[in-house]
């Protein structure tokens, strides 16, 4: 879908933290999350980064355009299984925000 406006849309904003150890399995499975996620129904972006200050902490953001679409992609068989895998690793700490937006516009 990735379209430039909308007039509501779904965002999940998740940051975690990564045993040094398990930096570079988490970064693959990022990577696929990423690969396998932005194409689906719904889907306005879908992004994995690593910060830059702190390198074993993950950024993860999400955008869909309605809760259904959401709620599709967090029953998918990728989704739960890019889950059992993360949940392998040492995970230290992870905060995941919900939130509805009233819309967005492409500035340039």
């Amino acid at each position: 879908m990735n379209t430039s406006s909308t007039e509501r849309f779904i965002s999940i904003v998740g940051s975690y933290e990564i045993d040094p150890l398990d930096v570079a399995a988490f970064t693959k499975i990022a990577a696929e999350s990423v690969e396998q996620t932005v194409n689906k129904q719904g889907c306005l972006y879908y992004i994995a980064s690593r910060d830059l200050q702190k390198p074993n902490v993950f950024h993860l953001t999400e955008g869909w355009a309605t809760q259904a679409d959401l709620d599709n992609h967090g029953a998918s068989p990728v989704f739960k299984n890019m889950l059992e895998q993360a949940f392998k690793l040492r995970i230290l700490g992870r905060e995941i925000y919900l939130s509805e937006s009233k819309g967005r516009t492409l500035l340039a």
